[in-house]
């Protein structure tokens, strides 16, 4: 297994397979690297694709502190800077689009060539004139009962949680399905609620302007966590995005529709 430290000591887990132009893949809140497997064993035959657990997921280092999306973002830069990688494709699902977003804020899109968000709003909470936060209108009030219940009783959110990433019809599979239920429970209540406060607290519209590599933006046509309009108004706001649609899939489009993504995702990058 490898590990590299980040520049605050925290040992961070990561895989890299195959060679050629290098794939981030950045995984979502409570999640872990293993969820791009589906990605890892088709996109590593031509290219080198890295995965990695954020910090206080999967097997990489649980710290009581750093569980914010500026320092997940730092973390991006070190693992780039120890495998000294450019020209890299950063691709990030729901809380992984937000650390991209976060390392456009911090770092412009120096060692870029491309972006990938998948299925995520820049801006969680739903306020004022906004409302294109998750499920649309996600409002604070909203947000602090979420909070409250992740904490109270995390086990009891993901009987929820976990089947609200799928689709409702199409490409729902059961084995998929109680896979990422076993995964999900594996994660520390701490970790989660710190993570959450950080993503739900940032507002990351201004920095969709300042991306200035191409971006891919993909979206699940059942997904209620990111809405038709939210993607409509990033693309207007990238100035090089193309937007994707998938037609059988939820949140969770990467692996309700692997062979429809990966061919997306190449297509993207070789274009």
């Amino acid at each position: 297994m490898a590990y590299f430290l980040a520049n605050d000591n925290v040992k961070i887990f990561y895989e890299v397979k195959g060679e050629g132009k290098p794939i981030i893949f950045i995984h979502g809140w409570t999640c872990n690297h293993s969820f791009f497997k589906k990605q890892v064993e088709t996109l590593s035959k031509n290219y080198k694709v890295i995965t990695y657990d954020l910090r206080g997921h999967g097997v990489s280092e649980r710290p009581e502190n750093g569980l914010t999306m500026d320092r997940m973002a730092k973390d991006v830069r070190d693992l780039i800077q120890h495998l000294n990688l450019s020209y890299v494709t950063l691709a990030g699902w729901s809380m992984g689009t937000t650390i991209i977003l976060e390392y456009v804020r911090q770092f412009a899109c120096d060692k870029l060539s491309n972006i990938c968000f998948i299925d995520m709003t820049p801006k969680v909470v739903a306020e004022g004139d906004w409302n294109m936060g998750l499920f649309g209108e996600f409002s604070h009030k909203d947000n602090l009962n979420h909070i409250a219940n992740v904490a109270g009783d995390w086990p009891k959110v993901i009987e929820s949680f976990v089947p609200s990433l799928f689709a409702t019809s199409g490409c729902r599979i059961k084995e998929d399905m109680d896979w990422v239920f076993k995964e999900v429970r594996k994660n520390t209540p701490h970790v989660v609620v710190d993570c959450w406060v950080s993503m739900s607290n940032q507002d990351y519209r201004e920095e969709l302007s300042k991306i200035t590599v191409p971006t891919l933006i993909t979206r699940g046509e059942e997904s209620a966590f990111c809405t038709k309009k939210t993607c409509e108004y990033m693309e207007k706001e990238i100035k090089n995005a193309k937007w994707i649609d998938y037609s059988k899939s939820g949140h969770i489009l990467f692996m309700e529709e692997p062979e429809k993504f990966n061919k997306d995702i190449v297509e993207f990058i070789e274009k």
